[in-house]
């Protein structure tokens, strides 16, 4: 076309060829995880770091139940009042688990990692230099608290759906294996290690110092009175096992101070915003009902073995080992796959997967090879539940503001701790007279 100009008109200059459109001047298409890259900072660090940082968690609440019997005789214990050792940190974990999604959100992922750190080795310290439950007991809290820190920090830090899989399924992977970690170390050491092992978190936590950021996401002032209300809340409910009616009669108070406390601050620890997201509620509801089915299966299946498949402890746990991580790689696939796959076939995979592993727990395991059957059950349950905390938590995270994600984080993953207080909680229930 001519060039238009303020002074008479020129002769208008030939057409020059264009020029060819490189690559990067071509727009690129929105899709859901190029959405919700562009929304929060771009990973900076390695995924195997995030993967380390958050897996040995598990430790604090699978290894020890193997060998519960002998810290029952370390402490000069009966192993009903041993059992607090493995269920104050599992409590704690549950707790901690918003909490540590406020703290981020208001101070920062690299104070929260610094805070969940020295609570860890804190706590570690304490457990292995008083060898006296209450201070045990108080170490193990802390342990677990600075576990879950570690947690959030890693999947606040994941960016993309991928990498959230991979910290979820290494977790799954690591709480598989921790029975036989638990039992291996204790041969090898003492059953007092069995309870140091979550501080192997530690060691890995600098390679994520150096690139976590500092600024917080949330400036808003700290909305004390609703962590309170939300901590009572989580904590009744996952009580509800040990002390039904008691803890259930305060869950119901403590949720009715908390809709009411929502109401009148709906931006505050728990924002009103996410609570009426359709998209936040239904996965987060979908992931609390897959890891209680896992849960549930994951207690009743060493039972079928032994008593109608005639298996021995030793068998049982290779199997069960075997199965889990079986499910935990299944459940890395869908979380890379989950993005292109989309938020509805997704959810359709991974609910057919724990309705099918419900399913095949009623087959008779009589003989040998249907025991295999009840393994795949117990595979496929772990890979809804640890995929469904990947996959869906990306979704649960990708319609969100970003000064929301840390809290949506949290309570996402509180959703799926419910699941595993529920669960057991089911399968004492039908077995009760």
């Amino acid at each position: 076309m001519p060039v238009r100009s303020d002074g008479p008109s020129q002769p208008s200059q030939p057409i020059q060829p264009s020029q060819p459109v490189q690559p990067s001047q071509l727009p690129t298409p929105t899709t859901p995880d190029t959405a919700a890259r562009s929304n929060s900072a771009p990973p900076r660090v390695a995924g195997p770091w995030l993967a380390l940082i958050a897996a040995p968690a598990t430790f604090g609440v699978a290894a020890p139940a193997v060998v519960l019997p002998r810290m029952a005789d370390g402490y000069g214990l009966t192993p009903d009042v041993a059992s607090w050792l493995v269920t104050v940190a599992a409590l704690s974990i549950a707790v901690g688990t918003p909490l540590a999604g406020g703290l981020i959100s208001r101070r920062g992922l690299r104070t929260a990692l610094l805070a969940a750190t020295v609570l860890l080795v804190a706590g570690t310290l304490l457990v292995a230099a008083v060898p006296w439950l209450p201070a045990a007991l108080l170490g193990r809290s802390a342990q677990a608290l600075g576990s879950t820190g570690l947690i959030a920090v890693a999947m606040n830090l994941a960016g993309t759906a991928r990498r959230l899989g991979l910290i979820t399924s290494t977790i799954a992977a690591c709480a598989a294996a921790g029975p036989l970690v638990g039992s291996l170390v204790t041969a090898w050491t003492s059953w007092l290690v069995v309870l140091l092992l979550p501080v192997l978190a530690a060691l890995f936590v600098p390679p994520v110092l150096r690139h976590a950021p500092t600024a917080p996401s949330d400036d808003s002032p700290f909305d004390g009175r609703g962590a309170v209300l939300l901590t009572a809340l989580a904590t009744a409910l996952v009580v509800i096992p040990y002390f039904p009616l008691p803890a259930a009669v305060g869950a119901a108070a403590a949720a009715l101070l908390l809709a009411l406390h929502i109401k009148a601050r709906p931006d505050g620890f728990v924002p009103v915003a996410l609570l009426r997201s359709p998209v936040f509620i239904g996965v987060s509801l979908l992931a609390l009902l897959l890891a209680t089915s896992f849960f549930r299966l994951l207690f009743v299946v060493p039972g079928q073995l032994s008593a109608e498949a005639g298996w021995s402890e030793d068998a049982i746990g290779v199997g069960t080992l075997v199965s889990q991580v079986a499910g935990s790689v299944l459940a890395f696939a869908i979380a890379a796959l989950a993005m292109r796959m989309g938020r509805i076939p997704v959810a359709a995979i991974l609910a057919a997967a724990g309705v099918l592993a419900a399913v095949l727990t009623v087959v008779s395991v009589s003989a040998s090879a249907s025991a295999f059957v009840v393994l795949a059950a117990l595979a496929l349950a772990l890979f809804a539940a640890a995929g469904g905390q990947g996959a869906l938590m990306a979704f649960a995270t990708d319609t969100v503001a970003r000064a929301e994600r840390p809290v949506a984080i949290g309570l996402f993953n509180l959703s799926y701790q419910l699941g595993g207080a529920l669960g057991p909680a089911l399968v004492a229930m039908s077995a009760a007279p």
